[in-house]
């Protein structure tokens, strides 16, 4: 019988800790992350060549809530062409487009119950742009870099233990390119 109590006890601190997790302060800290699919468009500054592609998106980023409503967040960006951009690249000038960069945004949270909620950033970003550029017949590797707003606006679910998961819409019109995607994320309190 002793052996019965031990994992009767083990089992009860677990519990005891979960439930305590769940009902406590939620944390004014937290890291998360998000893919995403999207598209852009992208004009080049000194040739006005036009390139619109699909687009697959990365995102990191740390949270401090500054209240249970508002918060600021800042993080880096990264993509590079998706499925299509392989054809569009046949007839594009603008070959092999990938950007990466920084942001810093405000954030904003509009609760719907306990679980569910709404979201929107915003922010500015910077990204660092590489291409390649055909110009008769010849190719270059171009590098330039572009800043300008940094806009989300999504839906989220909380779980028990504070992580999150999102679905949102990132819209970043820049003086060159133009993003936009759809992104799935999640959210861990640190």
């Amino acid at each position: 019988m002793p052996t019965l109590r031990f994992p009767t006890l083990v089992c009860s601190s677990f519990a005891l800790l979960l439930s305590h997790h769940a009902h406590s302060q939620e944390s004014a800290h937290s890291i998360g992350g998000s893919l995403g699919y999207g598209f852009h468009e992208f004009e080049t500054a000194d040739n006005g060549s036009r390139n619109f592609s699909d687009s697959i998106t990365a995102d990191i980023y740390y949270r401090y809530m500054l209240s249970s409503h508002f918060g600021i967040e800042t993080g880096a960006t990264t993509g590079s062409g998706g499925t299509f951009s392989i054809l569009s690249d046949i007839w594009a000038d603008v070959k092999k487009l990938q950007y990466q960069g920084l942001r810093a945004s405000a954030y904003g949270q509009l609760p719907l119950n306990h679980r569910h909620s709404l979201f929107a950033k915003a922010g500015i970003t910077q990204q660092w742009i590489k291409y390649d550029l055909k110009i008769d017949d010849e190719r270059r590797k171009v590098s330039d870099t572009d800043r300008g707003f940094y806009g989300s606006v999504g839906w989220q679910f909380r779980f028990n233990n504070g992580m999150k998961i999102s679905a949102e819409y990132q819209h970043v019109p820049l003086t060159q390119l133009t993003l936009r995607s759809y992104n799935v994320g999640i959210n861990w309190p640190i």
